[in-house]
């Protein structure tokens, strides 16, 4: 057009402009912003607009700005534009505030503008923030679109506000949006979020087309919940469709292999991520991969994994030292401890239950005390609850019952239904019915739900022979409602986990398996590793 010796005018600009933010061509940018310059032409809103979207899509957000507030006049599309720009470049709050400043002149707001910003404080974790957004949208009689819609189910599915995820999902069917997949897997997230996993499921179902998202979506609504069974149904059902699994679908998953120790899957996932490529650099799945093996008591594969990986934090030294305090094998956890520190990784609270733990079940009481000290002076850590659990384990593990309670006694918290019960079990080990005593009427004044604790005191009890205290346990269980759930195992047969509850009978197999049962409790008692008081068994009344 210019060989041709057409000159550009305010209508060939911007649709030029528009092509280079959309080529993220910035030098032809700059080349038409010289020429516009130059023309001579008449102020237009128009081509400044263009200018300003063209600066931002191409990133130089201040050049864009600084247009921006020289311009004598602007409209709705020179606010979105610059806002736009600094929401593209992570800059939420210089978006926030001239969000405010519209709002402060009165200016024109569409669905846009409120999208961008309620996008924004979804994305900075402002979650009732972009709630009152959508409302106010509503409030101004304005139809939410697919993105105000995913916008909002993403709030809710975070804060777990299922009665307003209806009401949007309500506009969606009546707006026709509950076709679109994104809005359609934005339901399945908010409904298996907020613990309906019923409507979500519904949803998951209806769907006639599913994308990996809808996929993904399912699966870690059942795993966010911890539902194994049904998590690992959907995605052998989602391989057997000739779909594949991306970095999201293993990383739902193998967490929850990790949390049940679930080997055999997790070692076909282990086998998938090592067959495909693309998972290299996802630390997440390695780390994932090693709790599996250390909770699972392969702390071998857990310890030649670790060795393999190049990239390591506090969640991977993590894993293997709390593996190898499962194992009883302190030292080696507390050598782990000295590694992490002297590769410049930070423990966190997390880090210290493990090695704190670790010292606990290998007997490490000084060791597990210098450690605890350091926490503050050396790692800037402040004790919390589960530390002060690890060190009453610690103290009462060792016989030293006393230390226990004095921890208890001097802590900053009000102690918990869990810290007691700790206490307790401890004195059930060392025979120490004054303490036990102290420590059981504290627990039983909090009224606790779980019928665990109840059984607990009970046992205790019972190993002291107190056996009218044993019947007062479960009086007050009875008054209160309280019920004992079943005792219940996963047994994995090869292909699978088998289900089974206490004093169970529907399998089959039923009658060869209590009889191998029997079997093996007789060998563990006539070996000294168990005795029928440990269960509290030794009263016919007090049979569980």
């Amino acid at each position: 057009m210019l060989k041709m010796g057409i000159k550009p005018d305010n209508f060939t600009y911007p649709s030029v402009l528009k092509a280079c933010g959309n080529e993220f061509d910035l030098g032809f940018g700059r080349e038409l912003h010289r020429a516009i310059d130059a023309s001579g032409l008449e102020w237009s809103l128009y081509v400044q607009n263009a200018l300003v979207a063209m600066y931002a899509k191409c990133g130089e957000v201040e050049i864009a700005r600084d247009l921006f507030e020289k311009m004598p006049e602007k409209d709705v599309v020179s606010w979105n534009s610059i806002i736009s720009g600094y929401a593209s470049k992570g800059l939420w709050q210089q978006a926030f505030d001239l969000f405010e400043k519209m709002k402060i002149r009165n200016t024109q707001i569409n669905l846009v503008t409120w999208n961008t910003i309620a996008g924004g404080c979804l994305q900075t974790g402002n979650y009732k923030d972009a709630l009152d957004l959508i409302s106010q949208i509503r409030n101004h009689g304005i139809h939410l679109d697919s993105v105000a819609m995913v916008i909002g189910l993403g709030a809710c599915s975070r804060i777990g506000v299922v009665k307003l995820g209806k009401e949007i999902h309500g506009s969606a069917l009546r707006n026709g949006c509950v076709g679109n997949e994104t809005v359609k897997n934005a339901l399945i997230t908010m409904y298996s979020r907020c613990k309906d996993l019923r409507h979500a499921y519904i949803l998951f179902r209806s769907t006639e087309i599913k994308n990996l998202v809808t996929w993904n979506s399912m699966i870690a609504g059942y795993t966010h919940w911890n539902q194994y069974a049904e998590a690992s149904f959907i995605f052998r059902e989602m391989i057997l469709t000739g779909i594949q699994p991306n970095y999201v679908t293993v990383a739902s998953i193998l967490p929850l292999c990790a949390r049940v120790a679930n080997l055999q899957h997790g070692k076909e996932l282990h086998c998938y991520i090592m067959r495909h490529g693309g998972f290299e650099d996802y630390l997440l799945l390695w780390n994932s991969l090693v709790d599996m093996y250390s909770k699972s008591g392969k702390i071998s594969e857990a310890q030649k994994l670790f060795d393999s990986m190049i990239e390591k934090d506090e969640v991977t030294y993590t894993s293997l030292i709390a593996g190898y305090g499962i194992q009883g094998e302190g030292h080696v956890a507390l050598k782990l401890f000295e590694e992490m520190n002297s590769s410049r990784i930070k423990p966190d609270h997390i880090a210290m239950v493990a090695v704190l733990t670790a010292c606990s079940h290998s007997g490490l009481v000084s060791e597990g005390q210098i450690l605890f000290e350091k926490m503050i002076s050396l790692y800037g850590i402040n004790p919390e609850m589960e530390h002060f659990d690890c060190m009453v384990d610690l103290f009462g593990r060792a016989g030293l019952l006393r230390k226990a309670a004095d921890i208890i006694t001097i802590m900053p918290f009000r102690p918990s239904a869990a810290i007691w019960a700790t206490l307790i079990g401890a004195c059930k080990i060392h025979r120490n019915t004054d303490i036990g005593e102290w420590a059981a009427e504290k627990l039983l004044e909090m009224r606790p739900e779980n019928s665990g604790y109840y059984i607990l005191i009970a046992n205790m009890y019972a190993a002291a022979g107190c056996w009218s205290k044993v019947a007062k346990v479960r009086t007050m269980m009875r008054d209160l409602g309280v019920r004992k759930a079943p005792g219940c195992a996963w047994v994995d047969v090869g292909n699978g986990f088998q289900l089974f509850l206490v004093e169970d009978r529907s399998n089959q197999q039923a009658l060869e398996i209590y009889r191998l049962l029997e079997g093996l409790a007789k060998l563990m008692k006539e070996d000294s590793y168990v005795s029928i008081e440990d269960f509290g068994l030794a009263h016919d009344k007090f049979q569980e």
